[in-house]
């Protein structure tokens, strides 16, 4: 089950705060939403529907952003460290076509540094003629090679650069370059830690 993160004020309480920081009453507020003013106060004692689009028309109603209207996290470290314990490992099957592809098993992540996305990466393809490329992502990601002889190909999928990378090397990507790893023909599985940031 997926806990929402803590946040230090809800959104009900910025929208509030920013109403009657500029002057405006529910009535007035509620007319140029659109919406009754029991509406309003369902939506500040946070028990109406808030959607991206309804943020978007609050934020411009009351003169201000997105980011102004949007609460800050509770800090989830507990005196500046966040461990994850095994049981509490998502692990997420990525399959490309038919086949399982890789096996995705999420290391410890913080909303501190959202953008961390730490991963131990099972390769489950063990043929380079079978590659299938992603598109490239919007992060840049770090790869070090854990287990097994790692194949990795990039660039242009109909003439693609390769190498095969031992266990123990590691090779950064930039964002946006499209790239799939599998390992060397007939050896099995293989393993591998991606950072991405």
């Amino acid at each position: 089950m997926t806990i929402a993160p803590a946040l230090e004020e809800t959104y009900g309480q910025k929208i509030r705060a920013r109403r009657e920081h500029i002057k405006m009453d529910r009535d007035a507020f509620a007319g140029a939403l659109g919406v009754t003013p029991d509406e309003v106060t369902a939506l500040e004692e946070n028990s109406g529907v808030l959607t991206l689009d309804r943020l978007t028309s609050i934020a411009s109603v009351l003169g201000t952003s997105l980011p102004e209207l949007t609460p800050e996290f509770v800090s989830d470290l507990d005196g500046g460290v966040r461990y994850q314990l095994p049981g509490d490992n998502p692990v997420i099957e990525g399959h490309r076509g038919d086949t399982e592809y890789y096996t995705y098993n999420c290391l410890v992540r913080t909303r501190t540094v959202p953008k961390l996305v730490p991963l131990l990466l099972e390769v489950n393809v063990d043929d380079p003629e079978k590659a299938a490329f992603n598109v490239g992502h919007d992060a840049h990601e770090v790869i070090y090679c854990m287990e097994g002889d790692i194949h990795l190909k990039w660039g242009d999928k109909e003439n693609p650069k390769e190498v095969t990378l031992p266990q123990g090397s590691s090779f950064y990507i930039a964002p946006g370059v499209p790239h799939t790893l599998t390992t060397t023909k007939g050896s099995g599985p293989g393993k591998v830690i991606s950072i991405n940031f």
